[in-house]
């Protein structure tokens, strides 16, 4: 099985790239072939252009320059994994970028004449986010439910809905010192393994 890893981190730090590692080396203890795209190492640009929202529905949604590598590869993927920091109780903007330019009709999903929607992603089998809380992280709960419920079931429309989520989230707490940040990787290491 094929894993694609969509990282996003303005500075890779130490803690960022340590989360990076820890999903790649687990997917790949787990037996998967990983591929990692790292967003702002391509310079994705996230907000979509007035062209790509007029091709949005069309069959040239896909052609959009710069794109197109990022279609092949979900096109191979058995597993989606997000790599990334929660700033105001959510993803940065990149990866809702990733969602609005990489996931179109004609690779997330296909748009029938009467409107109706059938997934894209069927051969996606999980979806994975590992994300910690960096400052002002002060919605812990609340937002981890939310991030869980946004991305788990938007992806599962995309994929039929018998994709399973996964979501490793280390809190403020965790992620404020350096012993709760080992263990955190530690365990997302272990936790991906065993998929």
């Amino acid at each position: 099985m094929t894993a694609l890893v969509v990282f996003t981190h303005p500075r890779p730090d130490q803690f960022a790239t340590a989360l990076l590692e820890a999903t790649v080396e687990g997917l790949s203890a787990a037996g998967h072939v990983v591929d990692v795209i790292d967003l702002y190492r391509d310079n994705f640009e996230a907000a979509m252009a007035p062209a790509e929202w007029r091709a949005y529905a069309t069959p040239a949604a896909t052609d959009t320059v710069g794109i197109e590598s990022y279609s092949r590869m979900l096109a191979g993927a058995d597993v989606l994994a997000f790599v990334f920091p929660m700033w105001w109780s959510g993803p940065p903007s990149m990866v809702k970028g990733f969602f609005d330019r990489a996931l179109v009709p004609g690779v997330a999903f296909r748009l029938a004449d009467n409107g109706r929607v059938s997934p894209g992603l069927r051969h996606v089998r999980r979806v994975v986010v590992v994300t910690a809380a960096e400052p002002p992280g002060n919605f812990p709960q609340r937002s981890t439910r939310q991030l869980a419920h946004a991305l788990g079931r938007s992806l599962r429309r995309a994929t039929g809905w018998r994709t399973r989520t996964l979501v490793c989230w280390a809190g403020p707490g965790e992620a404020s010192n350096e012993e709760g940040r080992r263990r955190f990787v530690s365990r997302t290491r272990d936790r991906l393994a065993g998929l």
